[in-house]
């Protein structure tokens, strides 16, 4: 046991041992805000007040209510924001690296289920949160009682809250990474972009995501309809905004929950709820459209990656039928910002689709087209041009794209039970963290003497060299042989490590570049 105090109060953890044997203190459901129950749903979080005696710290708090995406039950409730924090002793000024989970921002907490500290907190102080998602967290009706981006404003005061008390867990509070996977490396991005997290964090790693992808943000208008969408299934008839928004308080969690989730669609990257402007909020995290907000860059060191093969997640769930509709309708394989996106960029969606498919049909027949086809759209496009941005800012920006499959530890094809074959979108995630919930399907972790004790490795080597110094490459190391570059100024292509079971560095054709180049200048006048 081990008792600390921070600002609020006494808060009291349990000792742990690592997989591999290493002691580290755990002090999981600290909360960082007052319960959002009540009036407060839907509202900005406010920091939590103090309290008396110890709190006891040896358990995870609920999760933020939610539809388990794969198991699709109903989780959670409105009282979840909490964090976690590991931690080898607490005298030492270490790192501190905190972790935004994915989770299409709709599901996802920050329990050791999936964010297990194991592999990350020989050398770091890590702190996991919860944030709201969904409805409960990002409902946006342009109303002081429901503002918009609540999930990210969550993490915002959960940040504040690292600063303010993470010394007394031995963390340095002026050198913070922040990491985030998915939907919580869209998030990191955001947070990059928004004046209300400056000076809250030190360096950004971002994982298969950012701001400007199709699946982050969604208009208010859509969000409006949603709503009362979810309250006309609820019995609740009236379109009036300010009544829907009082009837929306008084449901129980798991009823609209319900709801909201029957509004799911299989579209791709079409979300119901999800970050968006919120200009008219008194306090607002982001002014600007999206795609004017990434101009100005990310203005601390940072890392941006993605998997070889990032879209088989989101197609393994279509059926051939979906994959027709989407061949014949040009506004199912491109969702509205994508679109919005490759016009901005003056590409024709004739030159990308060609690319890509070369002249073949969107269907099963073709699916290693399609996938790569979907990973550029959904994912990799929008990543080469933040990193166009990156090499305009002269912020040490570093790239890696990885591709190390390993039918042991392939998550996405043994959660969805896919035949296809690839490296899946959060495929590296497992060689960050000690993904307890899913040992019963088999994925362990790493063990020593193998390729992927050798890859997991490396990540916590890069990750943690970056996490103290803002550069990624270890002073001394027994796996890594290869240095990792920044991205610089190259024209037509980016620096970047290629991690497999070897590490390469390359120079990764810039897509966009290329697809200007190829697209008739007359369709843009």
């Amino acid at each position: 046991m081990a008792t600390v105090r921070i600002q609020e109060g006494l808060v009291r953890g349990a000792v742990d041992v690592s997989c591999y044997g290493v002691n580290f203190l755990a002090f999981k459901g600290i909360p960082y805000a007052e319960p959002p129950v009540g009036f407060r749903r839907f509202q900005d979080s406010v920091p939590v007040g103090p309290w008396n005696g110890i709190l006891e710290a040896s358990g995870h708090a609920g999760k933020c209510g939610q539809i388990n995406w794969f198991t699709r039950k109903i989780e959670g409730g409105d009282d979840c924001l909490y964090l976690n924090v590991y931690t080898r002793g607490l005298a030492a000024k270490k790192p501190v690296m905190v972790v935004i989970h994915g989770g299409n921002f709709s599901f996802g907490s920050g329990d050791d289920n999936i964010q297990g500290p194991d592999f990350l907190v020989e050398d770091l102080v890590l702190v996991t949160i919860n944030y709201r998602v969904g409805i409960l967290g990002f409902l946006n009706l342009e109303d002081e009682a429901a503002p918009g981006n609540q999930g990210l404003k969550d993490q915002v005061l959960a940040l504040k809250w690292v600063k303010r008390n993470i010394s007394s867990f031995g963390g340095d509070p002026d050198n913070v990474t922040i990491l985030g996977y998915s939907a919580g490396s869209a998030a990191v991005h955001y947070l990059a972009l928004s004046p209300l997290a400056e000076g809250l964090f030190h360096k950004a790693i971002l994982q298969s995501g950012v701001a400007s992808t199709p699946w982050a943000s969604v208009p208010a208008e859509s969000m409006k309809e949603s709503a009362v969408k979810v309250a006309n299934l609820l019995g609740h008839q009236s379109k009036d905004l300010v009544q829907v928004l009082e009837f929306l308080k008084t449901v129980q969690v798991k009823d609209l929950l319900k709801a909201a989730g029957s509004l799911f669609t299989w579209k791709v990257s079409v979300n119901t709820f999800g970050p968006s402007v919120d200009s008219r909020a008194k306090t607002p995290f982001l002014t600007i459209p999206v795609d004017e907000a990434v101009k100005q860059g990310i203005k601390v060191p940072c890392i941006l990656g993605a998997t070889s093969h990032e879209a088989i997640m989101q197609l393994s769930v279509l059926t051939e039928d979906n994959l027709a509709l989407m061949n014949q309708h040009q506004h199912l394989l491109y969702h509205p910002a994508t679109r919005r996106f490759l016009e901005q960029q003056n590409i024709s969606l004739d030159v990308v689709r060609n690319f890509f498919m070369n002249g073949k049909d969107v269907s099963r027949k073709n699916i290693e087209n399609v996938i790569d086809l979907m990973s550029f759209l959904h994912f990799l496009g929008n990543i080469h041009h933040i990193l166009e941005v990156q090499q305009q800012t002269g912020v040490p920006s570093y790239f890696f794209k990885f591709s190390y499959f390993s039918e042991d530890s392939a998550m996405v094809q043994k959660i969805m039970r896919t035949d296809l074959k690839g490296v899946a979108h959060c495929e590296e995630v497992g060689y960050l963290f000690n993904m307890n919930a899913f040992k019963k399907i088999g994925i362990c972790p790493p063990k020593k003497g193998t390729v992927e004790w050798d890859v997991h490795r490396r990540f916590v080597e890069f990750w943690t060299a970056f996490a103290r110094t803002g550069n990624p490459n270890p002073t001394t190391s027994n796996v890594i042989n290869q240095p990792w570059l920044p991205v610089d100024g190259h024209k037509n292509g980016f620096t970047c490590l290629q991690m497999s079971s070897t590490l390469n560095s390359t120079l990764e054709p810039n897509l966009l570049t290329q697809f200007r180049s190829m697209s008739p200048s007359k369709e843009f006048k």
